[in-house]
């Protein structure tokens, strides 16, 4: 058979079996993997075999146990590539159709058209803020993908959302005229939480170009933000829920541009719709187990924080607020590169820092929180938000400069009760206010700390009122010591405790040392009574 005659045989199945190709194409890679993990195996240990008898020409045992050791090591190599990402080959699948079909921004990104709706009145309009401000962040939003632009914005002011096309055919003919004459326009942006997928596909036939709303466009700066695995692997599994409602509705017709990489799983064309659906929950599955040996990691890591009695300061805050940057000026800590953009932190980091007691703390810095989403696409980034949720002391940091600083507050405060947090731990936190070099007059909040990490200016504050509460949520307390100077005792707390000060009289110090009841107990048996026995 000739090789266009194969394809056209090929072409054939495709068209009048559509699952036939996809059975094909897994039973290939199956195939294909399988050989290619023999072949190394054999590779590895046939070399090191031949270097073992060159080496000990006379032990052959020795070319038998290096050999089967490099068997091993070659196989486990083969077996973490696929625990880590070579997966089996339905996922060699999945990712062939993403980076078939992936409808993304072309290399030069998008010329944006931001359509900001807001409702004019009755009981659905938003009164705690103005639609100028809620364009302004729609705009921040376009602006934070580097090669994406804003060619206009618009400001619709509706009765009420329309339940087939969102907007009434009068602003659709609109927009639509706006985007035909304007050809720099090569996307829209609907600033609201998420398009059903009938008005998606509606809007997108009338306008002629990709359509986004606030869900697809913060997926696309996670994507680009995505660095870590960790990050990558919660991204991937945050596009999830917004794939499931499309590829359901591509059973009536609806085909969806969507720029996620989930979607491009749910939206091939040689896939039915049953085939979609199990490829799909298998791939979710597998997100969803990584995800949980990620959660699992992250409690053996606090749980080492734990052992080392380490106090652990979250600090949380809405997207852009300054969290990095005050992690960075409470830590001195100059690797971190704060960035003048949302979603620029989707990695849980921790740095360590010095109190003004000498008691050493860790900062976590969390990923930050911004309005009118889902809540389901942060929910896989609820891992990583858990270091929040288990730290001894809550920074909450806001921009004191944005015109919208009590609504992204009161945003972080129900996001953050709604991730069952302790109670006690909610009513400790410690309120911050960032940016106050940006302000001409600041109003002093005696339950806040105002702060400007530029200038410095209320850092120490800042300090003395997280050492403050570190002590009262962990039971820490101050005691001075008498001990004799250089003995075990006197290095016991050099080492186990935070030094405030050392008075030395003679052979003796007067040590003041911050301390934990368990550090006092051990520091009890061992050097007093110890003594008192003997």
């Amino acid at each position: 058979m000739n090789r266009s005659s194969s394809t056209a045989l090929k072409e054939h199945f495709e068209e009048t079996r559509p699952g036939f190709s996809s059975y094909l194409d897994c039973l290939t890679r199956s195939y294909g993997t399988g050989l290619g993990a023999l072949a190394f195996t054999f590779a590895v240990v046939h070399v090191t075999q031949q270097i073992a008898i060159k080496r000990f020409p006379v032990v052959r045992r020795t070319h038998l146990a290096i050999s089967t050791a490099a068997g091993a090591a070659a196989s486990y190599i083969v077996a973490k590539d696929k625990d880590s990402g070579g997966g089996t080959a339905e996922d060699a699948q999945a990712r062939e159709l993403i980076d078939r079909q992936l409808k993304l921004a072309p290399a030069g990104g998008h010329q944006v058209l931001i359509v900001q709706p807001y409702i004019k009145w009755g009981a659905k309009k938003d009164r705690s803020t103005r639609p100028e401000i809620k364009a302004e962040e729609s705009r921040s939003l376009v602006c934070t993908l580097a090669d994406w632009s804003v060619t206009d914005t618009l400001l619709i002011g509706l009765t009420s959302y329309r339940k087939h096309t969102f907007f009434g055919p009068g602003n659709v003919d609109a927009i639509a005229l706006r985007v035909a004459r304007d050809r720099r326009i090569t996307a829209v942006f609907v600033s609201v939480n998420i398009l059903k997928p009938d008005q998606h596909q509606h809007l997108e036939h009338r306008f002629g170009v990709p359509v986004y709303d606030r869900y697809l466009m913060v997926v696309q700066i996670f994507r680009r933000h995505a660095v870590t695995r960790e990050a990558k692997l919660q991204v991937a599994l945050a596009e999830l829920p917004y794939i499931w409602s499309r590829i359901r509705s591509t059973q009536d017709g609806y085909a969806e541009r969507l720029g996620t990489e989930a979607s491009q799983i749910a939206l091939s064309g040689k896939l039915m719709y049953d085939d979609k659906k199990d490829l799909l929950k298998a791939y979710e599955k597998k997100l969803k187990k990584l995800v949980e040996k990620l959660r699992s990691h992250r409690q053996h890591l606090r749980h080492n924080r734990t052992n080392k009695e380490l106090p652990v300061v979250a600090v949380v805050g809405y997207t852009n607020a300054g969290k990095t940057s005050l992690v960075r000026a409470l830590t001195g800590d100059e690797g971190l590169v704060p960035k003048n953009c949302l979603f620029a932190t989707l990695d849980v980091t921790v740095h360590g820092g010095v109190l003004p007691s000498n008691m050493t703390v860790l900062y976590v810095d969390t990923i930050g929180f911004i309005s009118d989403i889902p809540t389901r696409l942060i929910e896989p980034f609820v891992a990583t938000l858990e270091d929040a949720m288990f730290a001894d002391v809550i920074v909450h940091v806001w921009d004191m400069s944005h015109p919208n600083v009590v609504v992204q507050k009161a945003h972080v405060e129900e996001t953050l009760k709604s991730l069952s947090i302790n109670s006690e731990l909610l009513e400790g936190v410690i309120n911050v206010g960032n940016k106050i070099d940006r302000l001409d007059n600041v109003e002093v909040d005696g339950s806040s700390v105002l702060i400007s990490c530029i200038t410095g200016e209320g850092l120490d504050k800042l300090k003395k009122k997280i050492e403050s509460q570190i002590m009262k949520a962990t039971g820490r307390r101050t005691i001075k010591i008498r001990v004799r100077t250089g003995r075990d005792e006197y290095e016991w707390l050099r080492s186990h405790t935070a030094i405030v000060n050392i008075n030395t009289d003679g052979d003796y110090s007067v040590m003041e040392v911050i301390v934990t009841q368990s550090d006092l107990d051990v520091f009890k048996n061992l050097f007093i009574r110890k003594k008192i026995n003997n």
